[in-house]
C-alpha cells in the first residue's frame, strides 16, 4: 500500500541543499577571503550528514513492507535499480560538465586513474587516503558514492530492523565497524587519513544513513507518538543541535568530524517534520517549497561544475569579488542561475528519464515471465 507523501521532508531538501550551495560559493575568486570562518558558509557537512540520515528513513518509509519478511534477488535488484536510475543521470551529466574543467585545470590536473572511480561511484569505497580520487571531477558526487554504498546494503538493513528477529544485528555489526575503526585510527600521526576514513569513506557514513532506517522503523510503529507538540519540540531541538554541533565543530574530537556530531540533531528534525506538525513543517509542505525540494538533487548536483565553469571565467579575465556588496550580488545571481538551470534539470531530463529507465526494468521483467511460461 502507497503511504501517504511527508511534504515537509520534501521541502526542507531545498534548505540543506542551499547550505551545500553556500559553501562552495567561496570558490569564486575573492569570496573565499570574505567568507573566512563565517558558519553560513562552511555549513555544507551538516547538511550532507542530514542527507543521510533523510535518506535511510525516507527509504525504510516506502520500502518497510516490501522488506520486512525478506530480501529475494529479484527484489534486490530491483531495488538497486530504481535507486540506480534515480542518481546516475544527474551524476553523468554533471561529470560530463566536470570532466573539461578537470582537464583543462591549471591548479588540479585530471588523475585519470579517478575517472572510472566516478563512473562507476566507486570514489569513496576507496580504502586508502591517497589518492583522493574523491576530490576531482563533481566533488560533491562523493556522497553520491556514499549513497550508492548505502542502497546496495539498504534491503538488508531494511529487513533487519523491521523484521522480527535480530532486529538490532545492524547496529551491533555498525558499532563493531566504528570500534574497530577508532582502534586503527587513534595512534595515526595524520589528521588527513582520520578525516578521510571519518568524513569520506563510505563504510563510515553508514551510520548516519543507520540512523535513519531506525527512526522510520520507530516512526511505523508508533503512530501515537506524532502529536503537534512533540512534533514541533523535536523540530525546535534538531534544529539547535544541528546549530550547536556546527559551532562546537572545530572542538570536537576526531571521531566526530564526519557527521556523527550532528546525529542527534538530524535525527530529532527528520522525526519532527515527519510528524507533520508546527509552523516550519507548514512552511516547508508548500507546493512552491515542494518543486525545489524535488529538484534539489539537481541543484546540489549541478551547483560545483557551474562555479568551477564560472571560476574559470573570472581567473581567465581577472574578475575578483572585493567587497560585501558585490558577494551579495554574485551569490544572488549564481543561486538564480543554479536553481533555474537544476529546475529545467529535474524536470526535462532527470525525472522524464528515470521513469523511462524504470519503465526498462518492468518491461524486461514482464518478457522473463512471458519466455518462462512458453
Amino acid at each position: 500500500m502507497r503511504k501517504a507523501e511527508l511534504s515537509a521532508l520534501t521541502g526542507i531538501r531545498f534548505y540543506a541543499a542551499l547550505f551545500v550551495f553556500l559553501s562552495h560559493v567561496p570558490l569564486i575568486p575573492g569570496m573565499e577571503q570574505l567568507a573566512g570562518r563565517h558558519l553560513l558558509f562552511n555549513a555544507g557537512v551538516v547538511a550532507v550528514s542530514f542527507f543521510f540520515v533523510l535518506s535511510g528513513f525516507i527509504l525504510t518509509y516506502n520500502y518497510a513492507d516490501v522488506f520486512q519478511n525478506g530480501v529475494s534477488a529479484s527484489s534486490h535488484k530491483r531495488f538497486a535499480w530504481d535507486r540506480l536510475t534515480k542518481i546516475y543521470p544527474v551524476h553523468l551529466l554533471t561529470l560530463l560538465m566536470a570532466l573539461p574543467i578537470q582537464i583543462f585545470s591549471p591548479n588540479m590536473p585530471l588523475d585519470w586513474r579517478a575517472l572510472p572511480f566516478h563512473i562507476f561511484l566507486l570514489q569513496c569505497f576507496w580504502p586508502f587516503a591517497r589518492p583522493t580520487f574523491f576530490d576531482y571531477l563533481n566533488v560533491p558526487s562523493w556522497s553520491i558514492s556514499c549513497e550508492w554504498f548505502f542502497y546496495l546494503l539498504a534491503p538488508l538493513a531494511i529487513c533487519f530492523a523491521v523484521g522480527r528477529q535480530r532486529r538490532f544485528l545492524p547496529l551491533i555489526l555498525a558499532g563493531g565497524y566504528l570500534f574497530c575503526l577508532w582502534s586503527l585510527l587513534r595512534y595515526s600521526q595524520s589528521d588527513f587519513t582520520r578525516l578521510y576514513f571519518v568524513s569520506w569513506f563510505a563504510p563510515s557514513r553508514f551510520p548516519e544513513f543507520l540512523a535513519g532506517v531506525y527512526l522510520a522503523r520507530g516512526f511505523l510503529a508508533n503512530p501515537a507518538s506524532r502529536t503537534q507538540t512533540v512534533a514541533s519540540l523535536a523540530q525546535l531541538g534538531g534544529i539547535l543541535l544541528i546549530v550547536a554541533g556546527a559551532l562546537y565543530r572545530e572542538h570536537a574530537p576526531w571521531p566526530m568530524w564526519g557527521g556523527l556530531l550532528y546525529l542527534p540533531g538530524s535525527t530529532l528534525l527528520v522525526f519532527g517534520l515527519a510528524s507533520g506538525g508546527g509552523l516550519f513543517a507548514a512552511h516547508l509542505s508548500r507546493p512552491w517549497l515542494h518543486r525545489l525540494g524535488t529538484a534539489s538533487f539537481s541543484f546540489y548536483m549541478l551547483q560545483a561544475p557551474m562555479m568551477r565553469a564560472l571560476k574559470g571565467i573570472s581567473l581567465h579575465f581577472g574578475w575578483e569579488v572585493s567587497n560585501w556588496a558585490r558577494f551579495c550580488l554574485v551569490t544572488v545571481l549564481l543561486f538564480v542561475l543554479v536553481q533555474g538551470t537544476a529546475l529545467m534539470v529535474c524536470y526535462a531530463y532527470e525525472i522524464p528519464l528515470q521513469k523511462k529507465l524504470r519503465s526498462l526494468m518492468v518491461v524486461r521483467r514482464g518478457v522473463s515471465q512471458v519466455e518462462a511460461v512458453q
